[in-house]
């Protein structure tokens, strides 16, 4: 369903590694991700990263991809998080409680903080990433894509302590399922 819409919707692309690569069965896919977890098979300049399913009321609305670490091109262009949400259901806060729901996975490996970008006229990825704590370091010129990159910087911990969230959203911690079983 959620890869479905995105082709429909034109934004396959965004699926990023959620998506089917090259004819591979759903499974395979699952394999791929699993892989990719561990750092196996990944292209040289791909990191490891867990993909999350985002599900509301037993319906997958997105997907999260954390990064574990980040290379030169992740660290320029990626950050530690990507997210998509099914063009239908975006404005109803799932990317806002999706990041924070991330970023207590990283709180719990013990993080000083991460690296979150979007493209700059990307006002609604902006808010979501402002409203978990992003703030704005730089905005640059992405030499792959030709588009503007807003660079934003989450503080988890500062001295040890975390910082609290207050999102004030009315979703569970059911929302984020990792699909294949296993946590960051």
């Amino acid at each position: 369903d959620l890869l479905l819409a995105a082709k429909k919707n034109g934004d396959y692309d965004e699926l990023g590694n959620a998506a089917i690569k090259n004819g591979e069965t759903f499974n395979e896919m699952i394999t791929r991700l699993k892989d990719r977890k561990i750092g196996k098979n990944i292209n040289k300049r791909d990191v490891p990263a867990t993909i999350y399913w985002i599900i509301v009321n037993d319906k997958v609305v997105g997907t999260i991809d954390l990064r574990h670490k980040l290379n030169q091109d992740y660290f320029e262009r990626l950050g530690h998080v990507a997210y998509y949400i099914k063009k239908e259901e975006r404005n109803k806060g799932y990317a806002t409680k999706a990041l924070s729901l991330a970023i207590k996975k990283y709180d719990k490996k013990y993080t000083k903080s991460i690296l979150i970008t979007c493209f700059t006229d990307n006002i609604a990825s902006a808010k979501v990433i402002e409203k978990n704590g992003g703030i704005l370091k730089e905005q640059v010129l992405d030499k792959i894509t030709k588009q503007n990159i807003s660079k934003y910087i989450i503080k988890i911990r500062k001295d040890d302590i975390v910082v609290p969230k207050q999102l004030g959203l009315q979703l569970t911690e059911r929302v984020i399922i990792n699909v294949i079983g296993v946590t960051l």
